[in-house]
């Protein structure tokens, strides 16, 4: 029998029936402004309904559901609040799907879904030693060790690469600390990274140009020399923190997804050259490459989490 797996992002959740590896079908919604999760559930049952009447499934092996929040994969429970489904620690799921649907449930933070994904069908098809770093609004991470997730005692072992700390002087990040890679190169704080980088004012940007990577790679590789600045220096932020995860995990290979993906052609040499220069190890004994499901990854890793 399928399983339906669901990826519940900041604004989009996607949904998928998945059998045996194969998504019979997918589904895309937008989320609604409300940041209660009790009032999204009638909405995802009606999906989830759709879906299994577009595939002629009457009954589920189970339900997965990746979040963009630290998890507790065994009891089945959201150890931290997100902002987005602030209420959903306070919801007991699991009694929720067995009721609704007759399925048990699995959940999972959505980086290790996606290193799941890519690890199974994906860009890290054939190594048991994997590490996954999303690069878009944050920075996620998740890592695979002789082919089982990494967890921890408090399920944060791998999770939260986005912010090690990369620069003890650095900018405030919005966990509080001081000198996180997300702080100090992520969508989130690109907008105010210009406008404190050195010649700001004479910038692009401050002459209205949109203040997000696509534009920084863009006019970077024009040969525009405020952007050429900025991204060299988000370039040496990412490959700090990847060499770092190197260090810590050991891992054959980085896959590297998320949005500022569609400048790989520039990212990728630069992390693999810089890993090869200062890890210790023989050069190219850990490959860096980019994703290979970048939409659907999270979907297909809690398919197969579920299964």
């Amino acid at each position: 029998m399928p399983v339906i797996a669901l990826d519940l992002g900041g604004t989009r959740i996607k949904f998928g029936v998945v059998e045996n590896g194969q998504l019979l079908a997918s589904a895309s919604i937008v989320v609604p402004s409300s940041d209660s999760f009790a009032a999204l559930l009638p909405l995802i049952e009606q999906q989830i309904g759709q879906m299994m009447q577009e595939t002629g499934s009457a009954s589920l092996d189970g339900i997965g559901m990746a979040f963009p929040t630290i998890v507790d994969s065994d009891r089945m429970r959201l150890l931290y609040k997100y902002t987005k489904y602030n209420d959903a620690n306070d919801l007991d799921l699991t009694d929720w799907a067995k009721t609704t649907w007759g399925a048990p449930l699995f959940m999972e933070n959505d980086a290790r879904a996606a290193l799941v994904g890519e690890w199974q069908y994906g860009a890290g098809k054939g190594t048991n030693n994997l590490v996954m770093v999303t690069i878009g609004t944050g920075v996620g991470s998740a890592a695979l060790m002789n082919g089982r997730l990494l967890k921890g005692s408090h399920y944060l072992a791998g999770n939260l690469g986005g912010h090690q700390n990369i620069r003890f002087d650095g900018h405030r990040c919005n966990c509080g600390n001081i000198g996180c890679l997300e702080s100090e190169a992520s969508s989130w704080a690109l907008p105010e990274l210009l406008k404190r980088h050195p010649g700001y004012a004479e910038s692009p940007f401050a002459m209205g140009e949109d203040p997000d990577f696509e534009a920084v790679f863009r006019l970077a590789a024009a040969g525009e020399k405020f952007a050429l600045s900025v991204r060299a220096s988000c370039l040496e932020v990412w490959a700090a923190g990847i060499l770092n995860l190197v260090y810590a995990y050991d891992p054959e290979r980085i896959v590297i997804g998320g949005g500022v993906m569609h400048s790989a052609e520039v990212i990728l040499p630069f992390i693999q050259n810089k890993i090869n220069q200062a890890a210790w190890l023989p050069e190219n004994a850990v490959t860096v490459v980019a994703a290979q499901q970048p939409d659907w990854a999270g979907v297909l890793g809690m398919g197969h989490l579920a299964s």
